[in-house]
């Protein structure tokens, strides 16, 4: 339960910081000033944060503004930051095990193991794969009339939360694993959104497999990509 508050109290906390985000841009969009191209990313640095704070705009209030939602910021990103440490710390504690089986998959890092385990709890209880990707949502939705079937894509009903991180580390999956690569490539040419939902199911079949058999995964070194 502990885990499961935190991980839903992380996601308000990236909404608020997504938005204090957005006030300081825009911020700046108003007053004409144009963020420094080597900065212009949704990763801010703190070589960032320190040029904001040594902006100056034409008048005494527009500074305090700034500082004020740079201040903001920064308690944010740090209960952001510790919330993932605290989440992380429980389950090197009480669910070691299964914490360090996710991570050894490409693309699960420490905080989406913790949410995984948060979310889903036991995997083990899940009979099957086709189960536990229905659980988050990462196969198709049907529609049958009677006399026909039609293709919903994947289900709404699901854990959107982490359906929406599983896709994300695909992303990663992709560049750190060769096998995960080739399956991508295979499918190129394709819809991308589709794809990348191919690999998050492809991501989830890992994740229970490692799991069940409480085997790390182990990462392919003998498939050769073709150029």
């Amino acid at each position: 339960m502990m885990l499961y508050i935190g991980a839903r109290h992380r996601t308000q906390i990236t909404k608020k910081l997504r938005q204090t985000k957005s006030h300081i841009k825009s911020m700046l969009l108003f007053h004409g000033i144009k963020i420094p191209a080597q900065f212009d990313n949704s990763n801010w640095s703190q070589d960032f944060i320190t040029w904001l704070e040594q902006l100056k705009f034409s008048t005494t209030c527009g500074d305090l503004a700034l500082q004020g939602k740079i201040r903001l910021y920064k308690f944010i990103k740090s209960e952001y930051l510790e919330i993932a440490n605290q989440m992380r710390r429980h389950c090197r504690k009480n669910t070691k095990k299964d914490y360090y089986l996710l991570k050894s998959i490409p693309g699960i890092g420490g905080y989406l193991a913790s949410v995984i385990i948060a979310e889903c709890g036991d995997l083990r209880r899940f009979n099957n794969e086709r189960q536990f990707s229905s659980y988050i949502g990462l196969i198709p939705g049907i529609y049958n009339s009677g006399e026909s079937e039609k293709c919903l894509g994947i289900t709404p009903r699901s854990r959107s939360q982490l359906r929406s991180y599983l896709i994300e580390a695909a992303w990663v999956a992709i560049r750190k694993d060769t096998e995960m690569q080739h399956y991508y490539r295979k499918h190129h040419g394709k819809n991308v959104k589709s794809i990348i939902v191919k690999v998050a199911h492809k991501m989830a079949r890992r994740i229970l497999s490692v799991i069940k058999t409480e085997t790390p995964y182990q990462i392919n070194k003998n498939l050769v990509l073709e150029n």
